[in-house]
C-alpha cells in the first residue's frame, strides 16, 4: 500500500522533486568546463576536488530552493531527499555525473 502524506513536508514531496528535477536538467548536455563555471556562478566559490565538486554542485541545486524539510544529499543513484522515513531519489544527467566522478579534472585545476 502506498504511503500516505502524514504531515506538511510530505505534502510538499513534489514540488520540491520537480523544482530539484529542473535544476539538474539544466546540467544536461554540459561540457565539464560549463558546470564548473557554472558552479562558480552559483556559489562564489571554486570546487577544489572530487569532493568539493559534489559538494558545490547540491549548493547550487538546492539554492534558493525551500525543501520544505526534506534533506538532501548525493546518493549513488543520484540526488536523494529523505524526510523520516520516507525517501526519493532523483536521476542526475549523465554530464554532472560524469563531472562529479571525474578525478582526472582534479589534476587540472
Amino acid at each position: 500500500m502506498a504511503a500516505r502524506p502524514r504531515d506538511i513536508p510530505d505534502l510538499y514531496l513534489a514540488p520540491v522533486a520537480l523544482d530539484l528535477d529542473e535544476r539538474l536538467a539544466q546540467f544536461e548536455g554540459r561540457t565539464d568546463d560549463e558546470i564548473s563555471h557554472d558552479l562558480v556562478l552559483a556559489t562564489n566559490r571554486e570546487p577544489r576536488g572530487t569532493g568539493e565538486r559534489a559538494e558545490l554542485a547540491l549548493e547550487a541545486v538546492t539554492h534558493l530552493v525551500d525543501t520544505h524539510g526534506w534533506e538532501v544529499g548525493w546518493c549513488p543513484r543520484g540526488l536523494r531527499m529523505s524526510h523520516d522515513e520516507n525517501e526519493l531519489v532523483l536521476g542526475v544527467p549523465e554530464s554532472l555525473r560524469r563531472y562529479l566522478a571525474d578525478p582526472a579534472a582534479d589534476a587540472g585545476r
